[in-house]
């Protein structure tokens, strides 16, 4: 039986012609005919070339976009460089990833700053629960625009109206989001805006993007700069040619950068990622992001359905406004913590091919189902054919367990 994979909100699968990039990679440096200096302009300009795709991908200026390892990375940037003092709070709500709350701890110890904890009820994620916690002391809002738990969808443009009332930075984590959705940062209105790669866009050579709103180009400065950070003079073609200057000196007047391409490295980079992600934008426009997220939501509502159907308790929304690419379900609403049902299910789905997540925290989760524009209707009924199996399988186990304990019973009375 041929593979089933929905387990795209771990990892999605790979496109041939994003995995085609690491021979192209590995060809150049191999090519004898290249030298040094031309392998080196082919790697600068595909960072050039990724940065433009990303801005034009989630609507913004490429001098707004910096590229980073990983969603981690992009949040511990702003962590370091955002200007925060004792007394200030961040505001983070209680369903996120731990990634969102880790990566402000070292700074919280040096600043003294309170890391404020936001309560949400029933799996979602609201402008009221940030409004009840929300004060003048307030520095930042951190919210994944999708939960990667139950695939829960905020208004992140009405959480934005609020951080814009209250005058603090607004942070929004993409990384279950872009590359299956559709993402506009300037119709959103967020101050940040970052996201890996290795998800919903399809990248798996470690590169991912943060997005600056160019108003904050001017104020936050990195931790540190480099020799790519450098505005190359006019009369030189490139910073290669400027090298080989006689003229040149470590203690030239230097005119720095001032996009956000001074929060990169700055170094040699990770150029093999910044191809993948061009490429990787690439097959996913050439789909049309109108027609990859409509395909999700519809499988989407498909699988939700049908999950009803079969009685499950569904901690993903319902309501296609919040809906996602992620369908989250349990057995029992979680009751008691136990997961041993849900684990069974993951292996019976194992051993017929078909592949899946399980993830809890808050309360919430359970068996994770997440589809991307490669799914298909049957892949979703082949899914729904195996939990119902394996629930009618349980049951009937659990039967024969009820009367194995009868006459047990029964034989102790004896």
């Amino acid at each position: 039986m041929r593979k089933i994979y929905l387990d795209n909100a771990a990892t999605s699968l790979v496109n041939p012609r994003v995995l085609e990039v690491a021979k192209k990679f590995t060809d150049m440096l191999r090519d004898t005919d290249l030298s040094t200096s031309d392998v080196t302009r082919v790697q600068r300009t595909s960072l050039v070339t990724a940065r433009k795709e990303v801005a034009d991908f989630i609507g913004c200026d490429r001098e707004e976009i910096a590229l980073v390892q990983c969603t981690s990375h992009a949040l511990g940037i702003l962590v370091d460089r955002l200007p925060l003092k004792k007394g200030d709070n961040v505001l983070i709500c209680d369903l996120e990833y731990q990634a969102s709350t880790v990566c402000w701890k070292r700074r919280q110890e040096e600043v003294g700053f309170e890391l404020r904890q936001v309560k949400t009820s029933g799996g979602k994620v609201t402008a009221d629960d940030f409004r009840r916690y929300i004060d003048k002391n307030t520095k930042v809002i951190l919210l994944a625009s999708v939960q990667e738990i139950n695939g829960f969808r905020a208004d992140v443009k009405e959480i934005g109206k609020l951080a814009k009332e209250y005058g603090c930075y607004y942070i929004v984590d993409g990384i279950q989001e872009v590359g299956s959705l559709q993402v506009n940062v300037r119709d959103i209105g967020m101050d940040f805006y970052c996201s890996g790669g290795k998800k919903w866009l399809g990248n798996p050579f470690g590169m991912g993007f943060l997005y600056i709103k160019r108003e904050h180009l001017k104020t936050l400065k990195p931790s540190y700069y480099s020799y790519f950070d450098i505005q190359v003079p006019s009369k030189y073609a490139d910073y290669l040619t400027y090298l080989e200057d006689p003229r040149r000196h470590p203690f030239d007047e230097y005119v720095l950068a001032e996009d956000a391409s001074v929060f990169e490295i700055g170094g040699y980079g990770n150029y093999i990622g910044a191809m993948g992600l061009s490429e990787s934008i690439s097959v996913l426009n050439d789909f049309g992001m109108e027609n990859v997220e409509k395909k999700i939501l519809y499988l989407n509502k498909r699988l939700y359905d049908g999950l009803s159907e079969l009685g499950v308790y569904l901690e993903s929304p319902g309501e296609e406004k919040n809906m996602s690419s992620i369908v989250s379900f349990n057995f029992n609403q979680l009751k008691n913590s136990t997961i041993e049902k849900e684990r069974r299910l993951i292996r019976y789905l194992q051993d017929h091919n078909i592949y899946v997540s399980l993830r809890c925290s808050t309360g919430v989760g359970g068996v994770r189902v997440s589809i991307h524009y490669y799914s298909t209707e049957e892949e979703v009924d082949i899914f729904l054919a195996a939990v119902k199996s394996f629930m009618e399988l349980d049951r009937n186990v659990d039967s024969i367990m009820e009367v194995k304990n009868e006459q047990r019973k029964y034989r102790n009375i004896l």
